[in-house]
Order: structure tokens, then sequence, then C-alpha cells
């Protein structure tokens, strides 16, 4: 069964990294997000946001990418108290992830301040798993919140 859930997830997690597409808002020229990506625990891909403007990755800056996102999804493990955060450079782009009890969101963006961008990560996750607790256990469940989830991703791509 994860092998079906890791070869059907892997190819998901790389379309929706490819194709930025979403809601058209302005970005800031300090600090240009690229895509905000929000996956289950299992590493399944739930929604993902992203400006209009946002030029498509280069195919050698999408592997790594897509591997360091998939790595964080499926092997951290929430803390007891706050949050697992990871954040690192490929060249321009940056990738700052938290994790939660049951999501996972991540950010792609071009900017050398990532602990802003941290900060508004765990306040999405801390919010979105308090408005929806005990409602996202599985996948399917958590696919139901998808449209709130983007609407509540986008003030993170706006904020860029």
């Amino acid at each position: 069964m994860l092998d079906l859930i890791t070869l059907l997830a892997a190819p998901a997690a790389a379309l929706m990294l490819a194709l930025p597409f979403g809601m058209h808002l302005r970005a800031a020229e300090d600090r240009q997000m690229r895509a905000v990506y929000l996956f289950h625990r299992t590493g399944e891909p739930i929604a993902m946001v992203a400006p209009d403007h946002a030029p498509p990755f280069a195919p050698e800056q999408l592997e790594p990418i897509i591997w360091t996102v998939r790595d964080f999804v499926e092997t951290s493990m929430p803390k007891s108290q706050g949050y697992d955060v990871t954040s690192m450079r490929f060249d321009e782009e940056g990738l700052v992830a938290v994790r939660g009890a049951h999501v996972s969101v991540c950010a792609v963006f071009r900017s050398a301040n990532a602990s802003a961008i941290r900060r508004d990560l765990v306040r999405f996750i801390r919010d979105f798993e308090g408005r929806n607790e005990g409602r996202l256990q599985t996948w399917e469940d958590a696919c139901r919140f998808a449209g709130e989830a983007a609407d509540a991703m986008s003030p993170l791509i706006a904020a860029a």
C-alpha cells in the first residue's frame, strides 16, 4: 500500500511543483514567493497556490526540491511541542517547510529572509489544524478542505 501511495504521490507532487498556478496576487520585490504547497502527513498533496506571474521551475531545479519536500514530509515527526521546521537553499530558490500533526506546508521562494516565511508557515499550520482538529486524520478527509486550505494559503503569497 505504501508503494502505491509513493508511486502516486511523487508524480502528483512533481506536477504541482512544475506547474505554478493559482490566485493572481502581487509580490513584493524583496520576497518573491514562487509557490506554497500543503501535504498530508502521508506525503500526498492536498493543495497548492502560486502567483500567476511565477515562472515555471527549470528541470534541474525541480528534482532536488521535490526530493527535499518528499523526504521532509515523509520522514519528519511532529514535535510534542512546537513544529518540525526545515529550510534549504537551491541556488536562487529557498524552501521552508513546517510539519504539523497532520499536514505539512512548504513554501518555495526567492528571498534571503526565511525567518519571516517560517513564522508565517508556523502560524498557518497552527491555525489550519486548529480549525480542522479531528478532521485531517486521512488524506481523503484532508482533501475535503483543499479549497479552504488554498484560500488560507493565498495570504502567504500576498504577504510576499
